[in-house]
């Protein structure tokens, strides 16, 4: 086996492989570790400690975990947990893991197994041995994974799903983006927060057919993940709203006009230079973060000891938890206006004085979502810079 090294991350020592240290691009072989997914493994810390309070079964499974990141740390570190399953399709890996669990004196709280996913999950279907939280995160889509995830989930577990497809979620291939998530994606500057939400209709269009419901909670984009955590909840009922959380954004590729309807309503021209719009979707329209489970994560950042990267993601998710979908960049509407953007701390505050509501994104370290109109949200950034 190729040299192997001890790393400490969050309060856990972890054993990887030492190339993927030092590569750009973390070699697959002899196992993955992705030392860039830090700030993703530091959230989810963060968001099981906060939800693990509202679980049955305390029990979390890492179904493609490769060297067991995230799963070690979620045993070393996320303490009301009594079980962590931990399963990759690699043997090497699920070694590595078992290493790491001795090191950090988890290996008694630790479950592993080597399985392909999919059969993993479904050996851990039926009712008695679901999971209070199953983590997915594949080296590309999710989508050939969410049926057999939310059978292993049980009622009022959480999911948290990684997608790092970003090309065909972002709209560079919106025909694959229909193969895979039954939804197109354009190519905008908020290309993210469509992704996020197209990969949010997917799963909530899966629980549906399985009499089931979702809740999202908190979503990420970080580098080229995109990460959600979302609540399950069996039952018809449940299952009845999904279609009622689901539409379409439109965007006017020609004034910049971007507008959001229900699956009923119908939005082909735009209102403001009267030119066709595109459209993405269908997708979910319905709120993204849970504004009391950030508030929950925000009180938690403070026991886990991890990066105040999160922190300061947290304190923007929690401004924009009422928001509207769609973003602004500053640095886009700089390039229509021929101008240097001015802060966005001022741009803000011209949008409040000016009657509108307006907050930062989490989503874009340029963005702010407001109200205003992309026409209004020019004039007000014109009047800053002339």
């Amino acid at each position: 086996m190729k040299s192997l090294q001890t790393i400490v991350e969050g309060n856990t020592k972890l054993v990887v492989p030492a190339d993927s240290l030092t590569h750009a691009v973390p070699p697959r072989s002899p196992a993955f570790f992705n030392p860039n997914a830090k700030l993703s493994r530091d959230l989810s810390i963060v968001a099981y400690n906060a939800y693990t309070k509202n679980l049955y079964t305390r029990s979390m499974a890492d179904t493609l975990a490769g060297v067991g990141a995230r799963a070690i740390r979620v045993a070393n570190e996320v303490k009301e947990l009594d079980e962590v399953y931990i399963n990759d399709a690699n043997p090497i890996a699920i070694d590595m893991a078992v290493e790491s669990s001795k090191i950090n004196s988890v290996e008694g709280k630790c479950r592993f197994s080597i399985n392909e996913a999919c059969k993993f999950l479904i050996e851990h279907s039926s009712r008695g041995s679901r999971f209070g939280i199953v983590d997915l995160d594949p080296f590309g889509t999710p989508a050939p994974y969410i049926d057999c995830t939310l059978r292993a989930v049980d009622d009022e577990g959480m999911l948290s799903i990684t997608a790092t497809d970003t090309p065909v979620l972002c709209g560079i291939y919106p025909d694959v983006c229909i193969r895979r998530y039954y939804g197109r994606s354009i190519n905008v500057e908020y290309g993210n927060e469509i992704g996020l939400r197209l990969l949010l209709s997917l799963i909530s269009m899966t629980a549906s057919r399985l009499e089931s419901g979702i809740k999202p909670l908190f979503v990420h984009s970080t580098r080229n993940y995109l990460r959600i955590y979302a609540r399950v909840n069996v039952g018809s009922r449940y299952a009845k709203e999904m279609p009622t959380k689901l539409g379409y954004i439109y965007h006017c590729f020609m004034c910049s006009n971007r507008t959001y309807a229900t699956m009923d309503e119908d939005h082909k021209i735009c209102e403001k230079c009267m030119k066709p719009m595109k459209h993405a979707g269908p997708l979910w329209i319905d709120g993204i973060f849970d504004a009391d489970f950030v508030n929950q994560m925000i009180l938690s950042v403070k026991d886990c000891g991890i990066d105040k990267k999160c922190e300061r993601l947290l304190s923007l998710a929690k401004d924009e938890t009422a928001m509207h979908p769609t973003y602004f960049s500053v640095d886009k509407i700089a390039e229509r206006a021929k101008a240097t953007p001015p802060p966005i701390p001022k741009l803000i505050e011209k949008l409040h004085s000016s009657g509108f509501i307006a907050t930062r994104t989490s989503l874009r370290p340029t963005g702010f979502k407001t109200n205003a109109k992309h026409d209004e949200v020019l004039d007000i950034f014109r009047s800053l810079v002339t």
